[in-house]
This record gives structure tokens, C-alpha cells and sequence, in this order.
């Protein structure tokens, strides 16, 4: 992917509380890695990215099953009635 900033793509992936926590972890793992700094951020933030990826898809086909069948989600909006 010539032309890709992939670090800054991978770091996206981190908001301002993951990368507090992210940060101390990548210095660690960068120092025993031989790796950049950046590099293991990048890892990190893509991590996250896939993380919330899955959350989302895994949403969405509750969603799309709840719509089809009518069935929800035990405590869901019906079952506070």
C-alpha cells in the first residue's frame, strides 16, 4: 500500500483513555521488540479498531434477527414494560 501512512491509520484507532493505557504498553513492548514506539501504537489502535468492528457487526445482527422474529433481548425496551 505505497502511500499509506499505516501508523497514523493504526493510531486512529485509539481515542484520548486508550491511549493513556496503550501508551505505557507500547514503550514496554517496544523496548523488549526492538520495535518503534509508533509501530506498537499502531498494532494497538488497530487492535481497537477490529475490536469495535466485531461490536458493531455482532449489533447490527441483533438488530436484523430482533427485526425478522420480533424476539428481544432479555431486558430490553419490552421487557421493562
Amino acid at each position: 500500500m505505497a502511500g499509506w501512512n499505516v501508523e497514523a491509520m493504526g493510531q486512529a484507532g485509539l481515542s484520548d483513555s486508550t491511549i493513556q493505557v496503550a501508551r505505557p504498553v507500547a514503550g514496554s513492548i517496544a523496548r523488549r521488540t526492538g520495535r518503534s514506539e509508533d509501530e506498537i501504537l499502531s498494532l494497538l489502535g488497530a487492535a481497537f479498531l477490529a475490536m469495535t468492528l466485531i461490536d458493531f457487526i455482532r449489533t447490527v445482527i441483533a438488530v436484523v434477527k430482533a427485526g425478522r422474529s420480533g424476539v428481544q433481548r432479555p431486558g430490553g425496551p419490552a421487557a421493562r414494560r
